[in-house]
């Protein structure tokens, strides 16, 4: 599956990424989605509220939401939101499943 993670870096983070550059920064990020039993598809840098965005292919939800935790406790990041991809046809499927049957109070 694939999950775009969005961070914006602490000042510790800050700090340290003044000390660094992209190559390192890329290698860091591959290195955890590896760990993950993943790998990184892109790593870029963004201007605005976020600081940086990372994609990755990772094999579950569980590995992308231990990543995220694994990251975001190192007192790098300020925030982080992951993005796990979404398959639409199959969230359409399960809304019209869903709505067939539901009934709302007082008209069970």
């Amino acid at each position: 599956m694939r999950v775009l993670y969005i961070g914006m870096y602490s000042e510790e983070g800050l700090e340290g990424l003044e000390k660094s550059n992209f190559a390192n920064r890329k290698d860091a990020a591959a290195s955890i989605a590896k760990a993950a039993g993943g790998e990184l598809l892109d790593l870029m840098y963004l201007q605005g509220d976020y600081d940086m965005a990372a994609l990755m292919e990772l094999p579950s939800l569980e590995a992308a939401s231990g990543l995220l935790k694994a990251v975001t406790d190192s007192g790098a990041w300020e925030d982080m939101v992951m993005l796990p991809e979404f398959d639409l046809d199959k969230g359409l499927a399960a809304i019209k499943a869903v709505k067939s049957s539901y009934k709302t109070p007082g008209k069970e």
